[in-house]
């Protein structure tokens, strides 16, 4: 196991998200491109005004699919980012956490949603789903990474708990 790390990257390419964002933005952008032009065709303002909605949805979409949650997992520690709010690695040593498990949640529910959030216990980074990574490092707040690979992180964590905690 001192060689195996475990990573993933989760992004919201290429997720049912994705395509219902385009599946709402592109007819509003026919519809009210349409209605702009129609209501002041010989206007300087429709001009300006259209490309201005296009480049501010366009943008919007391209912020939410650079999003990415990276963790990483080796024999002494666990790293993650949750890019673009936190670009550098935090990172926590094995000997620092006290608990740590697979669980499934209810993002809603527990912790207000997906993205960034927490609740009094628990600082929660998750792009999508309902299965994530509990760390407790015995500090105020426990950390839960969410997972899309959670058969395979639960193999990981049940071996790399079994080494020796002080390497």
């Amino acid at each position: 196991m001192a060689n195996m790390i475990f990573k993933e990257v989760q992004t919201y390419r290429g997720t049912w998200l994705m395509y219902l964002i385009l599946i709402i933005e592109l007819p509003m952008l026919i519809v009210v491109g349409t209605v702009i032009w129609t209501s002041k065709p010989d206007s300087q303002e429709a001009i300006w005004v259209i490309p201005m909605i296009f480049l501010i949805m366009g943008s919007i979409f391209m912020f939410l699919m650079w999003i990415k949650l990276e963790t990483r997992i080796d024999s002494s520690t666990i790293k993650y980012r949750y890019v673009p709010f936190f670009s550098k690695w935090k990172s926590i040593q094995k000997n620092d956490v006290k608990s740590i498990e697979v669980i499934t949640y209810s993002p809603i529910s527990d912790y207000g949603g997906w993205g960034l959030k927490g609740n009094s216990t628990t600082k929660a980074y998750s792009v999508l789903g309902d299965q994530g990574l509990l760390i407790d490092t015995g500090e105020k707040k426990k950390i839960m990474l969410g997972t899309q690979k959670a058969k395979e992180l639960k193999t990981f964590i049940d071996n790399w708990r079994e080494e020796d905690f002080y390497e």
